[in-house]
């Protein structure tokens, strides 16, 4: 009973009735281009066949682990060693809005990557810096993503220093505009505090902007499930898509990245 429980609850909303209803449509059209001799509906049932199925298997905890599951794998985690100077750099992550639409606070993943870095900071000998990067990114008037995450912090209870880098937009500008803030304070001791989905490509960029500094990487948990649960893992759920499309994301501006040289 359980278990047809969770499957219905599963495909009884998207992305789960989506591929239903992308099944459903594959076959009439199967069924309608067998009875007509149409090769061109058969092509296009076959075509959303694959489609529902691709949809499916990326929008379950199995295939979240699959396709995103190896990024976050890549680093353990680094702690600059005690006795150093060390900054965290922390990127940001996007913002949660109020309902007037001004950021209030750090999106919960941006929210991650500061705890993370407090928690960190805090826990090691030596001085630490915080460095939170991240600026207007759509360009309005609203404040920096890096001046949000400099209150979370505050609130977290971090009382060290704080340099803001509020002119970038991209991971790669992250890297750029943090680099000379690093520079000039004679910081290169660095650890890039990210999801660890997004580590490898920070860490890649991190490598190009600052080749002088010590790099460690750092991370919350990772998000994609590592263990295979049984029936769960092979049902889709919105929160295992969006894992999914983010690893792809990843993987592609690796791949971007590289082919510009950047």
């Amino acid at each position: 009973m359980f278990a047809l429980y969770k499957i219905a609850g599963a495909f009884a909303a998207p992305p789960g009735l989506f591929v239903i209803i992308l099944l459903a449509i594959a076959a009439v059209l199967f069924l309608k281009s067998r009875r007509a001799s149409r090769a061109f509906g058969t092509a296009a049932s076959l075509a959303l066949f694959v489609f529902a199925a691709a949809l499916c298997a990326m929008s379950t905890p199995a295939g979240a682990r699959f396709i995103t599951g190896p990024l976050e794998a890549k680093y353990a985690a680094q702690l600059p060693p005690d006795g150093e100077t060390a900054a965290f750099l922390v990127l940001a992550g996007g913002s949660s809005y109020d309902a007037a639409g001004s950021s209030v606070q750090p999106s919960p993943l941006a929210l991650e990557r500061v705890y993370t870095a407090v928690t960190l900071a805090s826990g090691r000998a030596g001085k630490s810096v915080l460095v939170m990067s991240g600026g207007n990114v759509f360009g309005d008037k609203d404040r920096s993503e890096a001046s949000a995450m400099r209150d979370a912090a505050r609130a977290m209870g971090w009382r060290g220093e704080i340099i803001l880098e509020e002119r970038s937009r991209t991971t790669a500008e992250n890297m750029k505009y943090s680099a000379a803030l690093l520079r000039a304070r004679g910081l290169q001791t660095v650890a890039v505090v990210t999801n660890a989905f997004h580590l490898p490509r920070a860490m890649r960029l991190a490598r190009q902007s600052m080749p002088e500094a010590k790099l460690y990487p750092a991370a919350p948990p990772r998000r994609t499930d590592p263990i295979i649960r049984g029936l769960p893992s092979f049902l889709p759920d919105a929160a295992s898509l969006h894992l999914s499309c983010i690893g792809m994301r990843e993987r592609i501006g690796t791949a971007t990245a590289a082919i510009l040289n950047r």
